[in-house]
Parts: C-alpha cells; sequence; structure tokens
C-alpha cells in the first residue's frame, strides 16, 4: 500500500477557518478537543479543528497537526485516525495542518501548534482517535438513514459500511449526505484489543517519495518571479552592523540588492550563487559589542564556580541528603559536556511571498503558530491573512524550534517586491545556531559495607526556560527544575540518602531545546558515575543497577534485562568489550548495551543493542527507526563533536570541523521492544540519544581502565585525560 504526501501548497488551507472544503472533500471531520483548540473558529462552545476529508471517491485526507521531520509523524499520526475511521489505508493522504487549525495547550491561557518533546504521539492519540471514530459515525448514521437500518446493526471496513443483508456502500459515496449531519458528543470508539492498523508496521507514507526524490522539502520550494538571498549576521553574538562596503557585491551579475539590517546583512539576487559570492564580497565592519573577548575558557570557568556555588537550587532531597558523610566513604568525579549544535543536514531556510491582502511562508518549521505571528507582525497583516506551508523537514531536533532564519526571510521580503527565498550558508548555521548548552557535574557517593546509600548530584549551566519565559515566572520551581531533567522525578535507583542540586549560569550564548535536552547530559553524569561506583565495590555494572532499582519501578528492570539479554552481556567476543546505560526520558525508558574494540587507540563500535519500553505502540517500525536514529544522532555528538568559542566567535564551521558520524563508521543498531500494551504512552523520538555516550564511556572504561569525564570522546582520549 503507497499513500501520496503531496507538497502543501498543492492543497487546500485553513480547514477549520474557512469552512468546509467546497469543491475539494464533501466531508470534513471536526472534533471537539480538549487539549487543542481551532484558533480561528469562534463556534461556540467550543472551537473545533478538522482533521478528516473524505471526497466521493474515496480519497480520505487527514490534516495533521505535527510536523513531519523523519520522525514517522505522517505515518503513525494517519494510523490514530485511520483505525478508528476503519479507512481504506490505500486511499489515504495526508499533509500537515496551519498554525491556526492545530493548537495544543501549553499553559493557561497559552496554546501554540508546536512539534518537539517527543510528544506528537502521547497528546494526539487521543484527539485523533476521536476524530477518526467521530467520522466513521457520521458515515455510519448516513448509512442506516439511507437504509432505515439501526445504526448499531451496521458494520464497517476498509472504507466501506455493510448491512447484515449484504448490501455495501462506500465511504465516498456517504460522505455528502454524512456532511450534513452533526456529529457526535461521544462517538462509539473501538473496544480495546480490536485494532488492525495501530500496533502494526503499515509501510510510512512518505518513504517512496524520499527514495524518488520527489519529496518536497523546505529549499525544494519554487514560486513564479522568486528571488534568492543570502546572509551574514555579526559573527559576535549581540553585535551590530556598524557600516558595509557593498560596492564589489552589487557588481556581481545577477546580484539584484544588498539590504542591510540591525544585526546582519542580506544579498538579494536572481540565483542564489551570486546572492552566496555576494555576500562574500561584502566588506563589513561590526560593532561586536560587549562579548567581542568572550572564549571557550570562559565557558569553563564559569561552569567550575556553578559547581562550587553556595547557593544551589535544591530540585530533590531524601533522607539526610549529603550531611555527615565521613569523607573516607565518599567517591566523587567532576564531568563536563560542551555545546552542541544540531546541525540538521538540510541547511536553514524560508520562502516568502507578500501580496496585499496575504502572507504565503513556505518553512520547515516545528512551530507553525510563532511563524504565523511573526509573519503577522512584519507584515501588518491579520493572522488570518497568513498562510503557513510546512513541507517535509530535513532534519529538526528543535533547531527549527527556532524563529531567526524565518525573521529574517521576512524582514527581506518586506522591502523586496517579490517572492523571496532564502537560504542559509551551512557555515551561518553552525556559527549562529541555538547550542544545547554546555554543563558541568560534581557526583559523589557514600559506599560502605560493600554498597552505595547515598548519591549527591550537583549540575552546573544555562536554563534554556530563560529564553521563552518572563523574567517573573524563571525562578518557579518547574522552570528552575528543566536543567536537572532525568535526576528528579524518573530515576529508578533507590539510596537511603539523595540530594539533587543545580546551579545557573549566566553565559552570553544562545541555547535552544536540543534532541533530548537534559536529558542528554544527565544521563551521561549519572550512567557513568554509577560505572565508577561499580568499579569502586567490585561489582558487575549490571548487578549494581539491578542491586539500585527500587521495587516500584519494574518497567525499568524489564527494560535492562531484556537488552542485557539480548546483547548477551558478560559473552562478549574476544577482545570486545562492553559498556551499559540506562535512562527514562519522556516517559519511555531506554537500555543500551554497547559492544567495542580500541583500535589505535580509538573505539570502533561493533554494534549497540537497545531495548525501549515506550508503553503502547502505534507503529513498531517506526519505534525501531527512531531509536537507531536517536542513538547514531547521540553517538555522533559523542564522539567528535563540539562548539567552541574564540574572540566572541563560533570557532566551528562546517562538517570538516563539527564531525558528524559518517556511514561507514555507524554501527548496527538492534531494537527491541517491551510489550506494554496496557501501560502509560511515552515519546519516542528523543529516547535513544542519552544513553549512549555514557554506555560507550562504560566500555571503553571496559577496554582501558580509563574513564572519560568529559565530552567529545575523541578529543578526551587523545588527551589522554581519564
Amino acid at each position: 500500500m503507497t499513500t501520496k504526501v503531496p507538497h502543501p501548497a498543492a492543497l487546500p488551507r485553513n480547514v477549520s477557518r474557512r469552512g468546509f472544503l467546497g469543491g475539494f472533500a464533501v466531508l470534513v471531520v471536526a472534533v471537539r478537543l480538549p487539549s487543542a483548540e481551532a484558533g480561528g473558529v469562534t463556534t461556540s462552545p467550543p472551537h473545533l479543528t478538522a482533521f478528516v476529508s473524505i471526497a466521493a471517491d474515496g480519497a480520505t485526507t487527514f490534516v495533521l497537526p505535527a510536523s513531519e521531520m523523519g520522525q514517522g509523524v505522517c505515518t503513525a499520526l494517519a494510523q490514530l485516525i485511520a483505525e478508528e475511521l476503519d479507512a481504506d489505508w490505500a486511499k489515504v493522504v495526508v499533509h500537515t495542518g496551519e498554525g491556526v487549525e492545530f493548537r495544543r495547550s501549553l499553559g493557561p491561557g497559552y496554546t501554540m501548534q508546536v512539534t518537539g518533546g517527543s510528544t506528537s504521539i502521547p497528546v494526539w492519540r487521543g484527539p485523533l482517535r476521536r476524530a477518526g471514530a467521530t467520522a466513521r459515525d457520521l458515515l455510519v448514521r448516513a448509512a442506516a438513514a439511507r437504509w432505515s437500518a439501526p445504526p448499531g446493526s451496521l458494520t464497517t471496513a476498509s472504507g466501506v459500511v455493510s448491512h447484515p443483508d449484504g448490501r455495501t456502500v462506500s465511504y465516498g459515496e456517504l460522505a455528502e449526505e454524512a456532511s450534513r449531519l452533526r456529529p457526535s458528543r461521544n462517538p462509539p470508539m473501538k473496544p480495546p484489543g480490536t485494532d488492525r492498523i495501530v500496533g502494526t508496521s503499515v509501510p510510512r507514507n512518505d518513504l517512496r517519495a524520499k527514495v524518488t526524490g520527489t519529496a518536497q522539502f523546505g529549499v525544494d520550494v519554487r514560486i513564479p518571479g522568486m528571488l534568492r538571498a543570502c546572509t551574514v549576521a555579526c559573527p559576535v553574538f549581540g553585535g551590530r552592523v556598524k557600516s558595509v562596503d557593498d560596492v564589489a557585491a552589487r557588481a556581481i551579475a545577477g546580484v539584484r540588492d544588498v539590504l542591510v539590517f540591525g544585526d546582519f546583512v542580506a544579498v538579494v539576487a536572481d540565483t542564489w550563487w551570486p546572492a552566496k559570492r555576494g555576500v562574500e564580497a561584502l566588506n563589513i565592519t561590526w560593532d561586536e559589542g560587549a562579548n567581542a573577548a568572550f572564549d571557550s575558557a570562559a565557558v569553563s570557568a564559569s561552569l567550575r564556580a556553578g559547581l562550587d556555588s553556595p547557593r544551589p537550587f535544591v530540585g530533590r532531597k531524601e533522607g539526610k541528603g549529603a550531611a555527615g558523610w565521613p569523607p573516607e566513604e565518599v567517591i566523587s568525579a567532576d564531568y563536563e559536556v560542551p555545546y552542541l549544535d544540531h546541525a540538521p543536514m538540510e541547511p536553514l531556510n524560508c520562502t516568502v511571498h507578500i501580496q496585499a491582502e496575504r502572507c504565503d511562508v513556505w518553512v520547515g518549521t516545528q512551530v507553525q503558530t510563532m511563524v504565523l505571528q511573526a509573519a503577522a507582525k512584519a507584515t501588518g497583516l491579520r493572522e488570518e491573512q497568513v498562510f503557513v506551508h510546512t513541507p517535509f523537514l530535513g532534519g529538526g531536533f528543535g533547531r527549527r524550534g527556532n524563529n531567526d532564519f524565518v525573521e529574517q526571510a521576512l524582514a527581506i521580503a518586506v522591502r523586496v517586491n517579490a517572492p523571496v527565498h532564502l537560504l542559509w550558508t551551512r557555515e551561518e548555521g553552525i556559527r549562529h545556531g541555538f547550542y544545547r548548552p554546555a554543563f558541568a557535574g560534581r557526583l559523589r557517593a557514600r559506599v560502605a559495607s560493600g554498597g552505595v546509600t547515598g548519591l549527591h548530584v550537583r549540575v552546573a549551566g544555562d536554563n534554556i526556560l530563560h529564553r521563552y519565559l518572563p523574567k517573573l515566572l524563571q525562578g518557579l520551581p518547574l522552570a528552575q527544575e528543566l536543567p536537572m531533567e532525568g535526576l528528579l522525578h524518573t530515576s529508578p535507583y533507590a539510596f537511603a540518602d539523595v540530594l539533587m542540586e543545580g546551579v545557573l549560569t549566566d553565559l552570553p550564548v544562545p541555547i535552544g531545546f536540543w534532541r533530548s535536552v537534559s536529558h542528554s547530559y544527565t544521563a551521561f553524569f549519572v550512567e557513568s558515575f554509577l560505572d565508577e561506583i561499580a568499579a569502586r565495590l567490585g561489582k558487575d555494572p549490571v548487578d549494581l543497577r539491578r542491586s539500585l532499582i527500587g521495587d516500584s519501578h519494574a518497567r525499568f528492570r524489564a527494560v535492562l534485562e531484556l537488552a542485557v539479554e539480548k546483547a548477551g552481556w558478560g559473552k562478549a567476543t574476544a577482545g570486545a568489550f562492553q559498556g551499559v546505560a540506562l535512562h527514562e526520558s519522556f516517559g519511555s525508558i531506554c537500555a543500551q548495551v554497547v559492544e567495542l574494540r580500541m583500535q589505535n587507540g580509538l573505539p570502533r563500535i561493533a554494534k549497540v543493542t537497545a531495548a525501549v519500553d515506550c508503553g503502547p505502540v502505534v507503529n513498531p517500525d517506526v519505534v525501531r527507526a527512531q531509536i537507531m536514529g536517536g542513538t547514531l544522532f547521540g553517538l555522533s555528538e559523542a564522539l567528535g563533536a563540539r562548539i567552541d568559542f574564540r574572540a566572541g566567535r563560533v570557532v566551528q564551521s562546517n562538517f570538516h570541523d563539527y564531525p558528524l558520524l559518517r556511514m561507514k563508521d555507524a554501527p548496527p543498531v538492534e531494537v527491541h521492544i517491551v510489550d506494554n500494551p496496557t501501560g502509560t504512552i511515552g515519546g519516542i523520538g528523543e529516547i535513544g540519544t542519552p544513553p549512549i555516550a555514557p554506555a560507550v564511556c562504560n566500555a571503553i572504561f571496559a577496554a582501558t581502565g580509563r574513564r572519560i569525564r568529559s565530552l567529545p570522546i575523541l578529543p578526551a582520549l587523545a588527551r589522554g585525560s581519564a
């Protein structure tokens, strides 16, 4: 079965805002959503959002609330609707809705369409299943009216309603009649255990387009009369443009204009290459501002000072905390991780077309609502005059949850009387990111009588939420706890005494949400330190974890046991060594066992064995793919990637000095899923990332006896640090 994922520009837009889709689909189903609202609809009560449309020929379109950036949501979310609808999967078409259509609540009075935090399935599972059930109920009632039959006597399957006497009618034939009925408040849902689409590995419906090269990404957008733009921003964060000599740039054939803004300069041309050459020809004098002397040494000094701070925020305390531990019973270690870029394969880009009464924006974004609001502000148009189109994202990882490149494109388009496509260079993307913050951790444990009785963790670094929250809210406990994700509420390890602390630093580096956010370093700190404790006690690392997992954390124990069983823990082939890590994030649990060999002093990873419990599974292949992808993403960053600063500037610029994992170096990742159909559903897109760095470092210790306490791994090995 193959379904099509058309370019959003080819589809009707604003289903819920403009009413039913005249001429396209005669049945549009809207459902009430307790956690979502259709921003422009004023029906009362409550707001409605359209998800399902069925054409007379049976073609079934699902308008989905999440951006497809490789994580498989255009398949998995569609499965949820199709299951309750009893749709003909071969006739399903999907596309991403606009920002006003699929906002979900992020807090009292604040809604947004956003894809991130591994929330797409957990948040939308219920609403989308209800959307499918609502559509099915309307179709059944329409057939019942046609046949003068009780609705409960009719059955559905694969886009067809059947009568007990053998009569059948297709959904397409019923669509017009069904569209005139009022949706039920409580449509009948399928009984548990009767799913036929959800829980199966139906083929991804974006796969064919991506394999054949017909998939539409942001870089593929072409509008008649479109100009191309390239920009360069001040290389020092917070700096401004002082003066620009653009004579050489304007002399390049194809260059139309040079536009100067507060902190960046844009060259607009007929095609992108002259625009890029024009940027390179500019002679810009920058006012570098207060951060011109900032460097990586200042980062490390600030983090170390945070670890020594006398005034930490206490996020968790149990027993006596860390008070009164005899020094001879304490082991301790300091860890540090660097800034990291998202480095998506598709460079950041955005296309804007401003007309008198409308503005169209084509952008691979994770935050459609923010794009909508930025476009309305930049153009002076009303929000209902703005149309946000979401093509496939060539990697997001949190970077496309920021709007800086969109705001640049809008600013350029306002001053250019033509559609404009802005494409950042790779160098601009890496040097002007919203980085995973650098963090340090100090871990102390009390070990006595062959066991470990206490754990004290202090982390120091910047808080991402300070970018988004008003200052009055930054001191709230929930805000202060973000840098301690993975330490406070989800750790399975039981100690008599526990103290978890955080210290906020204040560094002039733009930071943002990065795949797995704070879990990316808290897992490294804790899971590395547990191996240090095991070595101190002379215990097997897996056995130590088994002894520490509390009785109330059976899920963690099952995941760990599955991973070590499938990996053959303790049975590595000759010359190979193993390391293990276990971590929960976003409601799901992942354990990984790494097997590696040391070759010429460097690790060569033979395989990664992962086990995962994410609760009910919508598409097993998507789960496996996401664990593989998250694992390789985390491994890539753990081995060699880092962002450094010198003279206020980012040192790295492209893949030659920000190295990502190459295919030849990518190990096989074997994924095993714990069967937990009645559990709480968790996220999947990020949970493969946190355990991989500590698992590799623990395997390196098993092979060499050397501890890696700072990332990335390869430079640490080259320095001979332990």
